[in-house]
């Protein structure tokens, strides 16, 4: 049987409710943009459990995340959040793990944030019954999208990790 520890959990915890403000906090922002639009902040602290914890850490944190700000949110911020959440940090986790951390954090994260954003309008085409041509039409903006806010969060995280080591 494996020993708890109980160091590890509690960080983890903290990441998890970490990430859960940076969610709603942003998801709260008064920017104009989309509301489906958002940089992903909460994913930087993914980034940081992937780099320190592992891949099965970060899968937890995205995804507890999504769960908690969805429940502290909204429903459908619940339901378009959580398979991105999923497929994304197991997208992450697998490059990261495969190319034996080859890949740095920044494309990591855009790896990430395009599995995101294509999740999520996969859902959306789902749910809403969204048409082929208006998935078509979003699928180059999202990408952007996710281009810009990857590279952003990743850049973030990267510099994270190397100025505030785990102690």
């Amino acid at each position: 049987m494996k020993a708890v520890d109980s160091r590890r959990t509690v960080r983890i915890s903290l990441l998890v409710a970490l990430a859960t403000v940076l969610s709603i906090f942003e998801s709260q922002l008064p920017i104009p943009r989309p509301p489906w639009l958002r940089l992903g902040l909460a994913n930087i602290i993914t980034l940081i459990a992937l780099e320190i914890y592992g891949v099965k850490s970060a899968v937890t944190v995205a995804c507890v995340r999504s769960i908690l700000a969805g429940l502290f949110g909204s429903l459908p911020m619940l339901i378009f959040s959580f398979p991105a959440a999923l497929s994304s940090s197991l997208a992450m986790g697998f490059v990261y793990t495969i190319t034996g951390k080859k890949f740095s954090l920044v494309g990591v994260s855009i790896i990430g944030a395009v599995i995101h954003n294509t999740t999520q309008l996969l859902t959306a085409q789902v749910i809403l019954k969204l048409s082929r041509s208006s998935v078509i039409f979003l699928f180059p903006v999202l990408i952007l999208a996710a281009l810009i806010s990857g590279l952003i969060t990743g850049l973030i995280a990267r510099y994270m990790v190397k100025h505030f080591p785990e102690s």
